[in-house]
């Protein structure tokens, strides 16, 4: 995609923006070519959410159908989207890019696989500017370019390390895909690559979320894991064991490879991925 003149909508399907972070980032973006606009209710605030159930579906919804947008890009996570999935339109009528992480995880399952929709995994503007690295830029600049990702390095935690996956990237927050469960908009991780992150979970709460996802069958069919980052996610005092060793446990019924180390999630790194993308893991690196 040449950025030169695509316009971005901003919208806020969730927490409240820090709006001096989206500045920056609305600022950086302009000097990437976009031309930016800011939902009409982005900068509202009801409770915990940036504005009125209706009010931030309705800058969605606005954002999708119309025509003159070419890139939707999220605000911030938090918590608040699966308020504005019924008020999805059931089409896209032109091609929409749609970047967003975390609480965004809720759009994902809902508008991949719609036609004339992409969705990069990527950093939200509360955060673009002014919370993640060079690195992190870069590739959600590279993505939205649609450029070849350069291979990334990971560490086997489970699994042949001479076989060779393909297979979709799926995935994105744990406790998010786990409330989804069992919903019409519940993931479907079959021939995925699927890579999973969260932040500010205690280990025992996201033994639950996956345990949710497992029995769900949330997983079923997945060809492998990826595990990103996990931020403020403590484990219990005196612990014998790590996070990824609980992970691990919860993953092996599977029979599948489990990796670790993409920098993706809440960290300074925040890697861009679309997904849905074809990918390849293979001596020990996932190649896009």
């Amino acid at each position: 995609m040449k950025l030169a003149g695509k316009s971005v909508a901003v919208v806020a399907p969730a927490g409240v923006p820090d709006m001096e972070h989206v500045e920056h980032s609305i600022a950086l973006l302009e000097s990437w070519g976009l031309r930016v606009q800011v939902g009409a209710h982005v900068r509202d605030r009801y409770r915990y959410h940036a504005g009125k159930h209706e009010d931030r579906a309705a800058d969605l919804h606005r954002a999708l159908t119309d025509p003159s947008v070419d890139i939707v890009w999220i605000a911030r996570g938090g918590y608040g989207s699966v308020y504005c999935l019924h008020a999805l339109p059931p089409d896209v009528p032109c091609a929409k890019t749609v970047v967003g992480f975390s609480d965004a995880t809720a759009l994902f399952g809902a508008l991949h696989g719609m036609p004339n929709v992409r969705v990069i995994h990527g950093p939200t503007l509360n955060g673009l500017a002014t919370k993640h690295d060079d690195a992190s830029r870069d590739s959600m600049l590279a993505e939205l370019r649609e450029e070849r990702a350069a291979p990334v390095p990971l560490q086997r935690l489970h699994g042949s390390g001479t076989s060779r996956v393909e297979g979709r990237l799926a995935g994105g927050n744990i406790t998010v895909l786990a409330s989804l469960a069992g919903t019409q908009w519940q993931a479907r991780c079959d021939g995925a690559i699927v890579l999973l992150e969260d932040v500010t979970e205690l280990a025992y709460r996201i033994d639950r979320s996956m345990m949710q996802l497992r029995e769900a069958g949330v997983f079923d069919g997945a060809r492998a894991f990826v595990l990103g980052d996990f931020i403020r996610c403590p484990l219990p005092d005196n612990a014998d064991f790590t996070l990824h060793d609980m992970l691990v446990d919860l993953l092996k019924p599977y029979d599948v490879p489990i990796y670790a180390g993409f920098p993706f999630g809440h960290g300074t790194r925040n890697h861009a991925w679309t997904y849905g993308a074809h990918a390849v893991l293979e001596g020990e690196q996932l190649v896009r």
